[in-house]
């Protein structure tokens, strides 16, 4: 018996031993792929302009749809909304230098805020709109480009990244279950292989990575677990490219598409920042704060108007018996005469 028990013991110890092996390997994989997404950024850093700049991808920019004299390459683009704010954050623990000169690039311009990326930084947003892209400076060698959700048209559908943005919006709000409701929309379009929403759907036919990215930091924000969210990880820094950068789109199939490029290596990296995520769910607990102290306050007001007014009905009340008496009393020495009463019907 005894030695039945001591087998028991030895196998539980070396599955522990061997999970513990596991995470420990998959955990020293995780850095692996975090410094290489890491030395990607910082190696398309422009010391000059301050700025990281889109992707190496060699073919005709996407923008010559929007702007018919657009001339830059890919190289050449750099995105102070959403590329540069979102590496900003997503270097802070690895490479401060980086975040500090890149905050400063981005002040420099003077540029309105975004009116959306702001928010995965604990920054309150208005309604969220659809996107205009601008042309905030340029030269032969490069264009600075910011994209605002300023258009009048309000945001709508079925887009996974759309459905995470309104998610940390309703979680800075306070509005903590509509959240938590709002995000498992999203973590709901996941197939294996991508999310589907309309984008894949109706649009291209492709996954968007970066969505993933945004989905697994918000989660991390809004302190959400579920079941595949270590699949949904490993599918993600599976799309990791040769160069340390992750790729942008993948096929129906799961397979990444194209050039890596700066916003959805930054996104997959701000999962990673833990100091980030503690200042945003702190920003929440404020907001929380705020909202029972000015619920305490309104009931205390509520509670003093209402002793307030039951006082003077009370002594109103005794007022109108004494009255009452002393009439009575009047009416007892000297009754006076009835007077006839005629009712007018209209």
């Amino acid at each position: 018996m005894r030695r039945i028990v001591a087998i028991l013991c030895l196998l539980t110890v070396s599955s522990f031993s061997l999970t513990a092996v596991r995470e420990a390997h998959a955990n020293a994989s995780c850095e692996i792929c975090i410094t290489r997404a890491v030395d990607y950024l910082a190696s398309r850093f422009n010391p000059v302009l301050g700025l990281i700049y889109e992707s190496d991808d060699p073919g005709n920019h996407w923008l010559r749809d929007e702007f018919h004299d657009f001339k830059w390459r890919y190289r050449q683009t750099y995105w102070l909304y959403s590329d540069n704010l979102f590496a900003a954050y997503a270097l802070e623990p690895f490479r401060p230098d980086l975040t500090n000169r890149i905050m400063r690039a981005l002040q420099r311009y003077q540029v309105p805020p975004s009116g959306l990326f702001e928010i995965v930084a604990g920054d309150t947003i208005p309604t969220i709109r659809n996107a205009v892209d601008y042309i905030v400076d340029s030269s032969s060698d490069f264009v600075i480009m910011a994209r605002r959700h300023d258009s009048p048209i309000i945001s709508y559908g079925l887009y996974a990244d759309l459905i995470c943005y309104r998610s940390l919006q309703m979680f800075l709000q306070g509005r903590i279950r509509e959240a938590h409701r709002s995000l498992r929309q999203a973590i709901s379009l996941w197939n294996g292989k991508g999310l589907d929403d309309w984008s894949y759907r109706l649009v291209d036919g492709y996954h968007s990575n970066q969505k993933l990215a945004l989905l697994l930091y918000t989660s991390r924000i809004l302190g959400l677990g579920f079941a595949s969210y270590a699949e949904m990880e490993r599918h993600l820094w599976g799309m990791q490219r040769a160069d340390g950068g992750l790729a942008s789109l993948s096929d129906s199939e799961g397979r990444p598409m194209g050039s890596s490029n700066a916003e959805t290596t930054a996104l997959t990296l701000l999962i990673y920042n833990n100091d980030l995520v503690h200042t945003v769910r702190s920003r929440v607990q404020s907001l929380e704060g705020s909202f029972v102290e000015f619920y305490l306050m309104s009931f205390t007001f509520l509670s003093v108007t209402a002793a307030a007014f039951l006082s003077s009905r009370k002594r109103g009340f005794f007022r109108f018996a004494e009255n009452r008496q002393e009439k009575g009393h009047r009416i007892a020495r000297r009754p006076e005469p009835l007077k006839e009463v005629t009712c007018k019907i209209s």
